[in-house]
């Protein structure tokens, strides 16, 4: 991997070869860095949020993967766009869907565990000017151990577009 330094400049190839690849190694950082976020064989994959109404919870969906070789727990989840957040999840109920709160969600070593309508999610109690269709919002999903995982969600609509 070619350095970005004014010495790079000087190399046989000359400035241009330099540059280029300088350029190519920040595109496949940057590439890297969005494609999920990551700590410590931790990552969240498509990280999104359905905003409804303004007045009403948005709801954060994404896939969590461990990579480990031991079981993390997911103990909750915090946003400043979120005046609140907490861990859902959808279940029928005496013949009636229900968002029920959750106080912590397990994933063993090496599995993964989606977060999608109908299943696990985050609540985002009174969102805020911060929370807009076609905007991206940090949520940081905190676990049992103290490991902590900061995504950007992208917001969309009710559609989920």
């Amino acid at each position: 991997m070619t350095k970005c330094t004014a010495q790079s400049f000087r190399q046989p190839n000359g400035p241009a070869a330099s540059i280029g690849r300088c350029l190519a190694v920040a595109a496949l950082l940057l590439c890297n860095a969005a494609a999920a976020a990551t700590t410590a064989g931790i990552s969240v994959d498509k990280p999104w949020m359905r905003l409804i109404i303004r007045t009403r919870p948005a709801a954060g969906y994404f896939t969590l993967h461990n990579d480990t070789g031991a079981p993390i727990t997911l103990v909750g989840a915090s946003a400043s766009a979120c005046g609140m957040t907490m861990l859902h999840q959808t279940k029928e109920v005496n013949g009636v869907e229900e968002m029920l709160p959750v106080k912590s969600i397990a994933v063993p070593a090496h599995g993964t565990l989606s977060f999608a309508p109908g299943g696990y999610h985050i609540m985002c109690m009174s969102p805020g000017a911060a929370i807009a269709i076609g905007k991206k919002v940090p949520i940081t999903l905190n676990f049992a151990d103290g490991k902590t995982v900061t995504a950007q969600f992208t917001v969309q609509g009710p559609g989920g577009k």
